[in-house]
């Protein structure tokens, strides 16, 4: 008997190693006409993301005049995505409202900082809603929900990138429409009240393959945003997405390994 559990086993284990898992749908040969409005663009996004709700990006920004490069995988739930990316070595999940930052050479017996916007305490709540912008320009669930409710189509047409054909989509977000969503465009308000949010014309492009799904969301957010610590405004950012349907593995930190930013921050005064 312990014979043949050992045989079970060993067949499991071997199974489970030739196993590669989900395998991704195919991408069709031929591309579909552009649609024609925003609604239609968006619908067509989601749907595609639907059949292969996970990727792998890499990302080029510009903030004022400092370029970064970072890569990451990113998965979707219905229209919310959750992300993990490499930023300057360290490593930084955003799942739902929370985010995760590695922090291996910091605290005693914590590897993690994290924040929490919906915590019920005021400090840890304005903590948590202070997210940098550079981990918010990946996210396509975010980027679509902007082109959904504030943006217009200004041309459409079918192009080559190296992934292969793909429909181009230039676009304009209008942050008026909805300047919530915006919260990179805030700055001091000068009649005394904690923030405006800058209006602003802002351009973006799409490029969806023959599947529907992205293959680089760009945009450019110079026009409404406040000068950086150099005077220079510029913030704009280009992000490739790959490998849709290969699986990716993004969870929570350990709790007792995480603290928050919030609590650090009361610790250290500020």
């Amino acid at each position: 008997m312990r014979k043949a559990g050992l045989s079970i086993a060993t067949a499991a284990l071997v199974l489970a190693a030739c196993d590669p898992g989900p395998v991704p749908p195919p991408v069709p040969s031929a591309l579909t006409a552009p649609v024609t409005d925003v609604a239609q663009l968006v619908a067509a996004a989601r749907a595609g993301i639907a059949e292969a709700p996970s990727a792998a990006f890499g990302m080029a920004a510009v903030l004022g005049t400092d370029t970064t490069e970072s890569t990451g995988s990113l998965s979707f739930d219905g229209s919310t995505s959750s992300l993990t990316m490499v930023l300057d070595g360290h490593e930084v999940r955003v799942i739902g409202r929370k985010t995760f930052t590695h922090s291996p050479a910091g605290l005693p017996g914590k590897e993690w900082i994290g924040t929490d916007p919906d915590s019920a305490d005021p400090v840890l709540r304005a903590a948590g809603g202070a997210v940098p912008v550079i981990v918010k320009l990946p996210d396509l669930g975010r980027a679509l929900a902007e082109i959904e409710r504030t943006g217009r189509l200004v041309s459409a047409e079918p192009t080559r990138l190296e992934a292969g054909p793909v429909n181009h989509y230039v676009l304009e977000l209008d942050t008026a429409k909805a300047p919530e969503l915006f919260p990179e465009l805030a700055a001091p308000s000068p009649d005394g009240k904690p923030v405006r949010t800058a209006i602003a014309k802002v351009p973006a492009e799409l490029w969806l393959d023959a599947a529907r799904r992205p293959v680089r969301f760009a945009v450019d957010f110079t026009a409404g945003a406040p000068a950086g610590a150099h005077g220079d405004p510029t913030l704009r950012a280009t992000t490739d997405y790959r490998d849709w349907g290969k699986p990716v593995d993004i969870r929570q930190p350990p709790a007792d390994q995480v603290v928050d930013l919030g609590e650090l921050m009361k610790k250290m005064g500020t």
